[in-house]
């Protein structure tokens, strides 16, 4: 009887682990599985970025926001830090509008200089 309890307790363990194996789960992980996603692009001389839901673009960003003009972020580096910032915003259910402060924040040239 003891034998066929520790039988069932193995395989209950060997099952759990190859479920664990083939599945999208790590034991431990805090990982997000977090559906939004950024993606820089080359605008004329300069950066732009889009955010995406899953494969469905939510915000296409072409230019510099809040900056007069259409002006694009001078580096993808500068497109990307923004991006991150609006997703950030987006997964605290806040608006994804940018403040001035913000971009400064960001050390976005544009924003810096003045």
């Amino acid at each position: 009887m003891k034998r066929i309890l520790v039988l069932y307790i193995l395989i209950a363990v060997v099952s759990g682990l190859l479920f664990l194996n083939f599945t999208d789960y790590t034991l431990g992980s805090t990982k997000s599985k977090n559906p939004l996603h950024s993606e820089t692009f080359k605008v004329g001389n300069g950066y732009g970025y889009q955010i995406a839901l899953e494969d469905k673009v939510l915000i296409r960003q072409e230019y510099i926001p809040i900056l007069e003009g259409n002006k694009p972020f001078t580096s993808a580096e500068d497109a990307e830090r923004t991006a991150n910032r609006v997703i950030t915003k987006l997964l605290r259910k806040e608006s994804p509008i940018l403040t001035l402060l913000e971009l400064k924040e960001l050390q976005i040239p544009e924003f810096n200089s003045k």
